[in-house]
């Protein structure tokens, strides 16, 4: 999930943030890498470019908490894991370095509020989804989110036959999105095959789906429930 829409990338350059900007140091990180393990140190890390998983994990089981965009903010000292998406890039600092020059990057205050309230409300979304919704319904969940909130594809834009939906990239593979709604690869693909067979979805490439319309796609899962 995109866990706030304000951005500290752009206060980071600003002429008077230069003191800021160089406690920060650029670390790259490879497809599918496990950025941070649980509490991995006192430091907070700022994505520049890619997506990044916030999870928990016991056992053989993982529980997605978060998706992290571009802009995003978070802290290594919690029991979650963070693994790279996509080929990562984020900037990182130290949380005692940093909280000196808080007072003066309001915009960063601002983002952690709405990280951390963001955060608490899909942590309350997750213990819902996995108690009382099935994997399809979870699906059907996880796909209306992504489709409302990702930019459509400019070839669905012009084709003419998805004005409430869209062909929407995901950047995932059916493994990826197995372990975000708490599935397995199998089951997953068997039902976007299912909805697909059902003309709610259309299957276009890898990651990529396009949804005619989200409110029907939506429906499915409200008439399960």
């Amino acid at each position: 999930m995109r866990l706030t829409e304000i951005t500290l990338l752009q206060d980071l350059h600003r002429p008077e943030m230069a003191p800021v900007r160089k406690l920060f140091s650029s670390r790259k990180f490879a497809r599918g890498a496990l950025v941070f393990e649980p509490r991995a140190g006192d430091q907070i890390f700022i994505v520049t470019s890619g997506r990044a998983r916030v999870y928990l994990a016991y056992r053989d089981k993982e529980f997605t908490m978060a998706m992290l965009d571009a802009g995003d903010v978070y802290a290594t000292h919690t029991r979650a894991y963070v693994q790279a998406l996509d080929d990562l890039e984020i900037l990182i600092a130290s949380v005692s370095e940093v909280r000196r020059y808080l007072g003066s990057m309001p915009s960063f205050n601002s983002a952690m509020i709405h990280v951390l309230g963001d955060l608490l409300s899909h942590a309350i979304s997750v213990i819902d989804t996995l108690a009382f919704k099935d994997v399809r319904n979870r699906l059907i969940e996880f796909l209306v989110y992504e489709a409302r909130r990702l930019p459509r594809c400019r070839e669905c834009r012009h084709c003419g036959q998805c004005e409430d939906g869209g062909m929407v990239s995901l950047g995932l593979n059916t493994e990826q999105m197995a372990t975000i709604i708490g599935s397995s690869r199998q089951t997953v693909s068997s039902l976007l095959n299912a909805l697909a067979k059902d003309g709610v979805i259309q299957l276009k490439g890898r990651g990529v789906i396009c949804i005619p319309d989200i409110a029907v796609l939506e429906a499915c899962a409200a008439l399960e429930n």
